[in-house]
């Protein structure tokens, strides 16, 4: 439990100072007594805020998934336990005040939607929520840190990308793209065939089969994925702001090669594992890891590269989304062109590189669609 004067209490505070001095001056018994009657108001203030605190309790949904600018949509529970009334009452998380209550009968619950919009990425524990009183003359507050289980994540913002490149197409049924063999089965009706003994018998196209060339099957256009690998860096350039952008730009080029249908191996310079993920996975787990990415300055060095270096999948287009481009980078490239493997790198829009990457650039922003360049 913590107390502390309100702006107001200072004041108050030190008129009553002022009076009491007044006081010792003039001999007067009547300011005196308006001393008195103003350290009683903080006395009483006091009390009544120690115990609202004290006896108020907070019931809230468990973790919760958003995106950044997104506000709670779950009602929180606040409820007295006590057999007084407690007022003027703020809920406040770190990210910012939560909401308030102006008066809770003894006994009364009120369920109250937060009023707090997330505008940054982070994790956001339930158990840093503050709850405090200023009941009931607003010259004293008393707040306390709740326990509670649960938390509030907050994804990366992403925007609309189109597809990346991607490379090393594999055969897969409800791959995006086409091949140029065909296959027994999928979506774009590509021929028909004569009949082979092991073709079964839903795949004949009874109406060629009818013309009395023999037994005909259905043929299509072989489905492929292609495959793509995503290196994040995860705060090399030390800047808070420059993180979350290249955490945006991370998640929405990932997210973007799922809807193409493409194969993703997410290398985070971190001491997370890489993540495989499939076509058409929805991401949702990736935006929670971006969004419990802790800054590691200086994580752009030769050991972590060489790390990722040894991770990456044999064959695929590789995505370098960075928030700096240093010499250990510059090498990086070099070793990707020498061993002829396709490469795109991605800069912030203020990054200025001593030395011009030989890679197609693009520099993306905080939001909307990145800025192509070289």
């Amino acid at each position: 439990m913590k107390l502390r004067l309100t702006k107001l209490g200072k004041v108050l505070l030190a008129v009553a100072g002022l009076f009491y001095l007044a006081a010792l001056t003039s001999q007067s018994g009547l300011l005196l007594l308006l001393v008195g009657i103003v350290l009683g108001c903080f006395a009483v203030n006091l009390a009544a805020a120690w115990r609202s605190v004290k006896e108020l309790e907070l019931c809230v949904p468990p973790s919760v998934c958003l995106s950044e600018g997104q506000r709670l949509w779950q009602p929180w529970k606040l409820s007295n336990r006590g057999q007084r009334p407690a007022g003027f009452i703020r809920v406040d998380s770190p990210a910012g005040p939560l909401f308030r209550a102006a008066r809770l009968e003894a006994g009364q619950v009120a369920s109250i939607v937060p009023d707090l919009v997330y505008r940054r990425r982070g994790v956001h524990r339930h158990d840093q929520v503050r709850v405090a009183s200023l009941y009931p003359f607003g010259l004293v507050e008393a707040a306390r840190r709740l326990e509670l289980a649960g938390e509030v994540v907050v994804c990366p913002a992403v925007y609309p990308l189109p597809a990346p490149r991607a490379a090393g197409f594999d055969v897969m049924v409800g791959g995006k793209h086409r091949g140029q063999r065909r296959a027994a089965s999928g979506v774009h009706f590509a021929g028909v065939r004569p009949h082979q003994p092991d073709d079964p018998l839903k795949q004949i196209h009874w109406r060629s089969s009818a013309k009395g060339l023999g037994l005909m099957v259905k043929t299509y256009d072989e489905e492929l994925t292609g495959r793509l690998a995503v290196i994040t860096d995860t705060g090399h350039a030390g800047d808070d702001q420059t993180l979350d952008d290249c955490l945006r730009a991370t998640g929405s080029l990932i997210l973007a090669a799922l809807a193409a249908g493409h194969q993703v191996e997410w290398i985070p310079l971190t001491q997370l594992p890489p993540q495989p993920i499939p076509p058409f996975a929805d991401g949702q787990e990736v935006l929670e890891a971006l969004a419990r990415i802790q800054p590691a300055p200086g994580c752009l060095n030769a050991e972590r590269l060489a790390w990722a270096w040894e991770r990456l999948p044999r064959k695929g287009v590789i995505h370098l989304v960075l928030t700096d481009f240093n010499a250990a980078t510059a090498e990086l490239v070099e070793r990707l062109q020498q061993a002829g493997r396709s490469a795109c790198l991605y800069l912030p829009r203020a990054c200025q590189a001593q030395a011009k990457p030989a890679l197609p650039v693009v520099r993306y922003t905080a939001q909307g669609w990145p800025e192509a360049g070289a």
